[in-house]
């Protein structure tokens, strides 16, 4: 394990927020300690447990006493037991993982590489189903069409049509395989705790480091595996469902600024709104009043990040949209 205090050493923390994950870390955190001794530079490995009942703590420190393992003392959700992580971490590039990802051996130079370029706030790398077989996510499509953004389609990009002149961009870096800058991360006050406990906090962070001038980059030849829901599929579906749609609307209330936009939000919603009556939908006005209720720290959060602002909505959105348009690139459904 890395031991330089020094943060702006050119060393990488991996940073791994995990709750009831006892058996996850036993079965996946052999890869990433495996792939952080041969990386080439100095490391260190961070467990944050978010006050789990399944002794983890005690298993990790028995078994793997090379990760500092750190506990919250109250349960924070995903994204508090991540930005606990990044305070601790002590170098400048920090690799945040899900308790569930497998990593391949060579995962990280490809990532590390990126951040020659003082612009670069995040990578994502190219995600495998936990089989090697099945691709789940790439390079993310962010698209903004009937008053809401779509965000969950992926591109992908074949290793021998990689054109490495110029980076492929992604809508935002998933908080289950990406590596981000330290000072940009601290920069914009890591995740944003109105998210809790899960879903769009990844998208909210990384729209807008792109909203504040920086980039978010895809590297098809930085390979992990990864089974979406492992942790959420513990909720009732119906919460997941509620809370996955409020944070939606979270995320447009507080990110976007473009006038044009915000008034085909309003009528869209409006529209969503006399459809779920109609239909009898009482999960979109859970969702709906949930997120009304959060409201006040959605202004205050939206004051602060305006001032910051040096891209539009239609700025970020068309230079992404360049980035799917290129031949090499393949739209994955």
């Amino acid at each position: 394990m890395g031991n330089v205090e020094d943060k702006s050493s050119p060393g990488v923390s991996i940073v791994i927020p995990t709750w009831e994950g006892k058996e996850l870390l036993r079965r996946f955190l052999p890869s990433v300690l495996k792939a952080a001794r041969v990386c080439g530079r100095p490391w260190e490995a961070i467990v944050y447990d978010d006050h789990s009942s399944d002794s983890t703590v005690d298993f990790l420190r028995k078994h793997f006493p090379q990760v500092r393992v750190l506990r919250t003392k109250v349960r924070r959700g995903f994204a508090g037991a991540s930005n606990a992580g990044f305070r601790e971490s002590r170098y400048e590039i920090v690799v945040l993982l899900n308790n569930d990802t497998d990593v391949d051996e060579h995962f990280l130079k490809p990532l590390l590489d990126h951040f020659e370029n003082e612009n670069v706030f995040a990578v994502v790398c190219k995600c495998y189903d936990w089989d090697g077989k099945m691709f789940r996510d790439g390079g993310k499509i962010g698209e903004f069409k009937r008053g809401f953004f779509r965000i969950h389609r992926n591109y992908d990009v074949e290793v021998r049509r990689i054109d490495s002149s110029e980076p492929y961009y992604s809508f935002h870096a998933s908080g289950a395989f990406s590596a981000f800058s330290r000072k940009k991360l601290e920069a914009l006050g890591g995740f944003d705790e109105l998210f809790v406990p899960f879903n769009w906090e990844d998208a909210d962070l990384s729209y807008r480091a792109w909203k504040r001038g920086w980039e978010i980059h895809y590297e098809p030849t930085s390979i992990v595996r990864h089974r979406p829901n492992t942790t959420v599929g513990r909720f009732r579906k119906a919460y997941v469902k509620a809370v996955s749609r409020r944070n939606r609307l979270l995320f447009i209330w507080k990110n976007l600024s473009d006038v044009d936009k915000l008034v085909q939000h309003c009528l869209f919603l409006l529209f969503q709104s006399m459809l779920a009556f109609l239909r009898l939908d009482l999960t979109h006005f859970a969702s709906l009043g949930m997120a009304i209720a959060k409201l006040s720290g959605v202004s205050k959060a939206r004051r602060e990040e305006k001032m910051r602002i040096r891209r539009s909505d239609t700025e970020v959105l068309s230079l992404l949209r360049d980035c799917y348009q290129r031949p090499e690139v393949v739209i994955v459904e």
